[in-house]
Parts: C-alpha cells; sequence; structure tokens
C-alpha cells in the first residue's frame, strides 16, 4: 500500500476526489483542513507533473519566483483540504489520474 496526501482548493474538491477514489482499493481515506503551519513549499499540481521527473516548475519560476502573482506559488495559499489515504501499489497511477482530474494538488517528491 502506497500511502498518499493531495492537497485541494476547496472541500468540495477534496470530497469528489473521494468519491471517485472509491472504485479502488482505497483504504483509511479522510478529508481535513491543511492545517495552518503546514509547508506548502513542496505541493505541486499534479497536471502535467507525473512522469516528468519533478519538472514542474519551468526556468522563469525558478530565477523570479514571484514574477506573476496569479502563478502557481501564490495559488497554494488558496488550497484548504488534504486527502489523505492509502491505495495498492498496482492502482498508484490511476489514483495519481483522479487527483489530477480533480485539480489535486501533492508533494512532488511523491511525483517522481
Amino acid at each position: 500500500m502506497k500511502t498518499i496526501q493531495a492537497y485541494f482548493p476547496t472541500e468540495n474538491d477534496a470530497e469528489s476526489a473521494k468519491a471517485s477514489l472509491q472504485s479502488l482499493s482505497v483504504k483509511q481515506d479522510t478529508v481535513e483542513v491543511i492545517p495552518e503551519d503546514t509547508d506548502l513549499a513542496p505541493i505541486v499540481p499534479v497536471a502535467g507533473s507525473t512522469n516528468t521527473g519533478g519538472g514542474t516548475f519551468n526556468f522563469t519560476e525558478v530565477v523570479t519566483p514571484n514574477h506573476d502573482r496569479n502563478s502557481a506559488l501564490s495559488d497554494k495559499k488558496h488550497l484548504t483540504h488534504v486527502l489523505h489515504f492509502s491505495v495498492k501499489e498496482e492502482e498508484y497511477d490511476r489514483a495519481i489520474r483522479v487527483i489530477e482530474e480533480h485539480e489535486g494538488h501533492m508533494n512532488r517528491m511523491d511525483l517522481e
């Protein structure tokens, strides 16, 4: 089993992803508010980040991270809920696709 934490902009997004995951062998699935002291720095959108070796940031974002106030960096402040769950190894890729479909975010290290 792999343990996953996926971050979402709203509770509804997280609950919707949780419901979609029910077609998989998911265990211990819970949705909760993201604690205020959570470090969201390593959290990236799942969309476009799978199978990229963590290459979700372009050179401009690394050199000038505040180049766009509406970029992914400022967007993280709008993440409010986290979905915790465990899934069988063989269903991991399908679980990631569900998170992507619901505009979820994950720790970039978990996507590599």
